[in-house]
Formats: C-alpha cells, sequence, structure tokens
C-alpha cells in the first residue's frame, strides 16, 4: 500500500486548502473528497462550526473551489460534533448547490449523511461523516 494522500492540496488543483489566516480549529467531523481532475482523490477536513466553501481566491471561504461555475461564497457546512449532524446550506449562489442531486432553494439547510454528493458549480464533493 501507498501513503494517504495528503490532507491539504499545496499546488493548484481542483480545490485548494484552508484560507489565508491558516487551518480552521475545531473538533474535526468529517471530510470534502473529490476525485474530479485527480483520480486518486483530493480531500479537506470539515471541523465543528461553520466551514464557507466558495471559488478559489475568495477570502471569504476556508474551502476554495478553482471552478469558474462556483460563486465566491457558495455554500455552508454546520457542523455539531456533539449530535453528530452536519446541514449544507445554499448561500445565495448563482448556479444552485445540490445534495444528491436536488437543488437546495438560496438560505435552504439539509443534513448531510455520510456518502452523500454535494454539488457547488461543476464540482462534486462527497462527504465523509465521521459520526452520522
Amino acid at each position: 500500500m501507498g501513503a494517504p494522500p495528503p490532507m491539504l492540496n499545496a499546488s493548484p488543483g481542483v480545490l485548494s486548502g484552508a484560507s489565508p489566516g491558516g487551518a480552521k480549529s475545531g473538533v474535526l467531523v468529517g471530510f470534502l473528497i473529490t476525485f474530479q481532475n485527480e483520480p486518486s482523490g483530493i480531500f479537506w477536513a470539515v471541523h465543528s462550526g461553520d466551514t464557507q466553501i466558495g471559488r478559489a481566491g475568495s477570502d471569504k471561504c476556508e474551502i476554495g473551489i478553482n471552478d469558474a461555475s462556483a460563486s465566491s461564497k457558495h455554500a455552508t457546512i454546520h457542523a455539531d460534533p456533539a449530535t453528530g449532524q452536519a446541514f449544507v446550506e445554499d448561500q445565495g449562489s448563482r448556479n444552485g448547490t445540490f445534495l444528491n442531486e436536488r437543488k437546495l432553494s438560496p438560505g435552504e439547510q439539509r443534513q448531510l449523511h455520510d456518502n452523500d454528493r454535494l454539488r457547488l458549480g461543476s464540482t462534486t464533493l462527497v462527504v465523509k461523516l465521521l459520526v452520522s
């Protein structure tokens, strides 16, 4: 077996790492993983509290997607390790946030489950929760 993939992608790719202020602190609740443009996969940690997801280059998000069809502040994941629940909320994105190919209305929250598919713009992410 080879070494596990890195936690953050240091070079330009589908997604980029944490916000300019450094890695987010909090309790680890899960991961977002993409296999688009990277057959071995790229993944990012999701911690308790709110995690902003948006287009790469925006200082408003912890996870930046290198996808022109993503909004600068596309969606938020709200995670509570005490209950083991995580929710995704669309932030009024122009091309929509889709959970298992069902579109969320702006401001709508839906609960995430392990192995859900989350699509922001043209990028699909697999949700991996440590507790679900």
